[in-house]
């Protein structure tokens, strides 16, 4: 469902799929498939440091990307409140991270559409992308590691994306 590598807007080359997990409520209705991307580089490093492969791709730089593919129907407003949900970001920041995605989104996204969060090597532009269409982009760091961390950090959205990427990323290097 998610190709090895892919080529996005923001640039950087060819990133790497270093794990795919699914977003589900109650643990039994799947809501999306997520697909997490990052630089070879990034993923490199990542596979040699101590301490957990999710973590160092979180610290890492570079350009990453997660998809998300919808395996259900979802309103609008859902997904921007769920995406919206990232702790010490300005409330304006995170009104307009909002819009942008209530605007995108046109409403709904249905069963099979895709949803594409891309992250700047700088740490602070998050590019998005809604049915292959760039739909808008925000610049702040704290939406940006916000972000990651709602997909790598200590709680993430997918338990199963991070066992993945324990697994998948030093296989990469082979």
């Amino acid at each position: 469902e998610f190709p090895l590598t892919k080529s996005f807007s923001i640039g950087g080359g060819n990133l790497v799929l270093a794990g795919v997990g699914t977003r589900a409520k109650a643990a039994v209705v799947k809501i999306y498939g997520a697909g997490y991307y990052a630089s070879p580089k990034v993923l490199k490093e990542a596979s040699e440091k101590k301490g957990g492969i999710s973590k160092a791709i979180l610290k890492g730089g570079g350009t990453q990307a997660v998809i998300l593919t919808f395996a259900m129907g979802v309103g609008a407003a859902k997904v921007a409140e769920a995406l919206s949900g990232v702790s010490g970001v300005a409330p304006d920041v995170i009104e307009s991270f909002q819009t942008l995605l209530l605007n995108g989104m046109d409403g709904f996204m249905k069963k099979g559409e895709s949803m594409t969060l891309e992250f700047g090597p700088r740490g602070e532009v998050v590019l998005v992308t809604v049915r292959g269409k760039k739909v808008g982009e925000m610049k702040d760091k704290a939406l940006h590691a916000g972000l990651k961390e709602m997909y790598l950090g200590s709680k993430p959205v997918s338990q199963a994306l991070v066992r993945d990427m324990e697994v998948r990323v030093p296989e990469i290097e082979r």
